[in-house]
């Protein structure tokens, strides 16, 4: 990825990825497909790191892997290896998000959604919002397939324009008994499923979302497994309030929203109001990525 240096000083790149017809289209759907695609070597890299994460932690079933790219903060004690966070930082990605959220940009969480071939496990349509601790709420998601995303495979299904309200509605879990994937689950009367678009995806091809959009993924009945790695970012006009962020017991087995570290990928925090050491090892650890490396 070029040694880019990133990090507390790094100016606005200013590359033009998306085009007005697809920011239009994330602006009006919630969600959008660009037409850039993660470089080829990039990609290479992520099927390898993504492949050898799922091997080297067999004890996580039918639950995202999460937060690799802080293996000292990870819940589910994770043998992580290398290269989570750098991919996170991606110029290209960057770039992209500038044009939807601004150029301050936060990274707070990563996942590799990975659904086994044959019994990979569903997901219940949601929105993401639900217990984010994000004021004001604005927290893209970005979703890089490193396999082919199909609709036999489980891939993500979207309805369109469900984040205009700007409200998560009413969320159940679910018990586990399905094998889900994800446990968060919405109340059926909050939409209706034939609205729903299938949003298939090749490899190195991404979405972004809108963390208020709703949206859900069938069981992998294929005979290859689907894996995508999801990255999450907020402007930094936003606070993330640990302070009322809830606890790890609260939410799943594998997020603690309470003590998530933050690392400020690209321009300055405008709010103010983050705190950057909460989750790192060192104090202000994550202001101090530079060339790839966190000091």
């Amino acid at each position: 990825m070029g040694g880019a240096q990133i990090g507390l000083a790094t100016q606005s790149v200013g590359r033009q990825i998306l085009g007005q017809d697809e920011i239009e289209a994330f602006q009006r759907d919630g969600y959008v497909k660009p037409r850039y695609r993660l470089p080829a070597a990039d990609l290479k890299k992520l099927q390898e790191m993504s492949a050898r994460l799922v091997a080297d932690n067999p004890h996580v079933i039918n639950a995202p892997y999460t937060n690799m790219h802080v293996p000292t903060y990870a819940v589910q004690k994770l043998n992580c290896g290398t290269g989570w966070l750098q991919m996170a930082a991606h110029p290209g990605i960057l770039d992209l998000l500038e044009q939807l959220i601004g150029p301050d940009i936060i990274l707070w969480a990563t996942a590799l959604f990975h659904k086994e071939a044959r019994t990979g496990g569903r997901t219940h349509y949601h929105r993401d919002s639900i217990y984010y601790p994000i004021r004001p709420l604005v927290a893209p998601n970005v979703w890089i397939a490193v396999t082919e995303s199909n609709v036999g495979n489980g891939c993500v299904r979207f309805i369109p324009g469900s984040h205009l309200a700007r409200v998560s509605g009413p969320h159940s879990f679910s018990n586990g008994e399905e094998g889900e994937l994800v446990n968060n689950k919405i109340d059926d009367s909050e939409f209706n499923v034939e609205d729903a678009v299938a949003l298939e995806l090749e490899p190195g091809e991404m979405y972004v979302s809108d963390v208020f959009s709703l949206h859900g993924g069938g069981l992998n009945r294929s005979d290859s497994a689907r894996t995508g790695f999801s990255i999450r970012y907020f402007p930094s006009t936003s606070i993330y309030e640990h302070d009322v962020a809830p606890g790890h017991a609260a939410t799943s087995s594998y997020n603690d929203f309470k003590s998530r570290p933050l690392h400020l990928l690209r321009g300055i925090d405008r709010s103010g109001g983050n705190n950057f050491s909460i989750g790192h090892p060192v104090k202000d650890g994550g202001l101090a990525l530079v060339g790839g490396k966190v000091n």
